[in-house]
């Protein structure tokens, strides 16, 4: 069964995508989100991971789309969200830092899926799935 992550893409008054730095892993810079847990929607656990990992509370506003890498058995389900208020952050063993960027100076460090998440909900892209292939090129 695959698991289910719940991502989220939260812009601020000037436009620009927040996004955090792992202190995990890869390191790369992310948007904020993580799995489900037992018994909670999609809804709450994207306001939950958004909380957990920056200190927001947000608002859910709309759908993106479903996204699906099969060889990692991995399925994300992205939303657009809205600060509703501005919470304490600080560095913790999973998240290093957040981050507002402008669209155009996203970090270096960053995969290409998340990448082509955050275009998606920029461009206005609403329920759409996208299989992502070992071989597929963005």
């Amino acid at each position: 069964m695959p698991s289910v992550g719940v991502f989220a893409v939260v812009r601020n008054e000037e436009n620009k995508v927040l996004c955090v730095k792992l202190n995990y892993g890869s390191g790369n810079w992310t948007l904020p989100g993580g799995h489900l847990e037992n018994n909670e929607s999609p809804i709450e656990g994207v306001m939950r991971e958004v909380f957990e990992e920056t200190g927001y509370e947000v608002e859910v506003v709309d759908f993106v789309g479903v996204y699906s890498s099969p060889e990692k058995d991995d399925l994300v389900l992205l939303f657009r969200a809205d600060i509703h208020k501005e919470g304490r952050f600080l560095p913790n063993k999973e998240i290093q830092q957040r981050k507002f960027f402008a669209l155009d100076s996203l970090p270096e460090a960053m995969h290409p899926w998340n990448r082509k998440r955050i275009h998606d909900a920029f461009t206005e892209t609403n329920s759409s799935l996208h299989i992502f292939e070992k071989a597929a090129q963005l």
